[in-house]
């Protein structure tokens, strides 16, 4: 994938609604791409999270473990995002992500978001503006 087709496909991702087109630039600078078969685990509940996955292509399966199943919680599609917090602590995955058909991903590991948003607060502040609207979603939908 060229420099510009990251862009735009960041462009796309709900994640970085807030932000100037210089700071998704600087992001698609750390934003590696990544393909995965039919089938292939992102990550399991449970493990420490360090990567934030875009999809780019493809569709990705959420999975909670209850009792020993696999319990459906969602299907992710393009320009959709998982692993947000994984950029901002290292605490465990809170659920399985499993491909369904061909995927393809931009990739954005931890250490190197660490430093971009040293190097440039406005990109972690459109962030937190972001996940804080996302969290506030999340509680009013659990109430109504």
């Amino acid at each position: 994938m060229i420099p510009l087709e990251k862009i735009i496909v960041l462009n796309k991702v709900p994640l970085f609604s807030t932000l100037k087109t210089e700071d998704i630039h600087m992001i698609s600078t750390i934003a590696s791409e990544e393909a995965y078969e039919d089938g292939h685990t992102l990550f399991y509940e449970g493990d420490i999270g360090d990567r934030l996955f875009i999809v780019v292509s493809g569709e990705v399966m959420i999975l909670k473990n209850k009792d020993g199943q696999e319990r459906h919680l969602a299907t992710l599609k393009e320009n959709d995002f998982l692993g947000e917090l994984a950029l901002f602590d290292a605490e465990t995955r809170t659920a399985t992500a499993r491909c369904r058909g061909p995927s393809v991903f931009l990739v954005i590991e931890r250490n190197d978001m660490e430093q971009l948003a040293y190097e440039y607060p406005a990109i972690a502040f459109g962030f937190i503006k972001v996940l804080i609207s996302r969290m506030r979603s999340m509680v009013l939908n659990q109430r109504g």
